[in-house]
């Protein structure tokens, strides 16, 4: 059993038994009033395994895609004009840098596809390490910039 099953079927006993054994004295621990909620990438994604439907049974699942376009603008716009305040000079280019970041990023999400590699995941992620970058070099120090 791998690591990541054990833990799923830790958490399915939880769940329906309301506790666990201790493992150093085999002692009974209840839970009461426990609530779980957890973030994960799609079972499609490289190295990602389904969870069994026993344990989904039991939870809800809701699921989020990556923004769109419009919404991508919005978000790094915000981002990209924060950024470009540390310089007023540079502060104009807001709007073109953030189309071009989102309209290189959709462009790379389009053409290098899992299909051909399975490396190849591209989320919004990408573009906050670029944001974060561009601060690093505009302020010749590493970022603390902390994004989506």
């Amino acid at each position: 059993m791998a690591c990541t099953q054990r833990v799923i079927m830790f958490l399915r006993q939880i769940v329906e038994q309301k506790g666990f054994y201790r493992a150093s004295d085999q002692a009974w621990v209840s839970l009461e009033r426990i609530q779980f909620v957890g973030a994960c990438n799609p079972p499609t994604d490289p190295g990602r395994k389904p969870l069994s439907h026993r344990f989904l049974r039991h939870v809800p699942v809701i699921y989020v895609d990556y923004p769109g376009e419009t919404s991508l603008k919005q978000i790094y716009g915000t981002f990209t004009r924060a950024m470009l305040r540390l310089t007023p000079g540079l502060k104009g280019y807001a709007e073109p840098l953030t189309n071009a970041m989102v309209e290189f990023y959709l462009a790379s999400q389009d053409r290098f596809t899992q299909d051909m590699q399975p490396h190849y995941v591209y989320s919004p992620r990408e573009m906050t390490r670029w944001v974060r970058g561009i601060c690093e070099a505009i302020s010749g120090r590493p970022s603390t910039f902390v994004g989506p």
